[in-house]
């Protein structure tokens, strides 16, 4: 999934907090996270609370007009599937981590989106900081993360998942503009993973849900060259960029500085950046 962006050069949807429901969560929410409550019911966006039948914690949830409500599962739906059938350590996203003699790297991801890659490595036993920049995003995976925590202290020990649990505790999350992160606070880390966001194969193409919402909310990325730029200058491992199959690599000023390795899956390729390989060819 891809880096989001609340700049004003880039969303297209105006957001807001429904506080139909949850009146004091949506206040809370608000302070948190600085956004506006949908008094007038004019945003074109809102967050809010979806209530599921069978399950008392409600999910906070991005509304938009042509979709269903937008909200992370991180303990059902497709995430669990990926977990209980992605193929494990052999799966590409998995080998694309790579490997250090002390034991597991330490992993960023740069453009968290809906947390899916993030679960999947932290499900192998990586310990991933993801960064979001969308604040709307950032308060769905905030959500995500603690309905999982407050779900499974409900349960008896031979309901619960300590599995799962593990998984989200590999997990945490900073809301920021991963760019400008990476370059002020140059946070120490093994590995950081990208995931630019897609372009359109067709202008008429159907969207899944989440997608189109979020693709109206954020706009189009526009920046992945200076992320990647920042990444490189950061890890001390490597840096992995998800991309389509066919798609070009990320083009940086340097024609040179170039992919050291490939992964690729039947739709996606993971382009390796080996911070080693680039600095013995004096290209870092």
């Amino acid at each position: 999934m891809s880096e989001t962006s609340t700049s004003a050069s880039h969303a297209i949807a105006s957001l807001a907090i429904s506080h139909l429901t949850e009146p004091k969560a949506a206040q809370l929410l608000s302070e948190r996270f600085n956004l506006p409550i949908d008094l007038q019911h004019s945003a074109d966006m809102t967050l809010g609370w979806h209530w599921v039948k069978k399950d008392p914690i409600p999910k906070l949830a991005l509304f938009y007009q042509d979709s269903g409500p937008v909200f992370i599962d991180f303990g059902s739906g497709k995430k669990a599937h990926r977990r209980h059938f992605g193929g494990g350590k052999g799966q590409p996203l998995v080998r694309a981590m790579g490997k250090l003699k002390e034991g597991l790297p330490t992993v960023l991801d740069a453009t968290a989106g809906m947390g899916g890659d993030s679960f999947v490595i932290a499900s192998q036993g990586f310990k991933v900081q993801m960064i979001e920049r969308s604040v709307a995003v950032a308060a769905l995976l905030e959500d995500g993360l603690k309905r999982v925590q407050d779900s499974l202290r409900c349960l008896s020990d031979k309901e619960s998942d300590p599995e799962l649990l593990g998984i989200i505790m590999n997990m945490s999350l900073l809301q920021a503009d991963a760019t400008d992160y990476l370059l002020s606070q140059k946070p120490v880390v093994d590995v950081i993973y990208m995931d630019p966001m897609y372009p359109e194969k067709k202008k008429n193409a159907a969207t899944k849900k989440e997608m189109k919402a979020l693709q109206n909310l954020v706009g189009p990325d526009r920046d992945s060259e200076n992320l990647l730029q920042a990444a490189l200058q950061t890890a001390s491992y490597r840096v992995v960029v998800k991309r389509p199959k066919s798609a070009p690599i990320l083009q940086l000023n340097n024609p040179r500085l170039t992919p050291s390795a490939e992964i690729s899956s039947p739709n996606t390729r993971y382009d390796i950046y080996s911070i080693k390989a680039l600095k013995a060819s004096g290209l870092l």
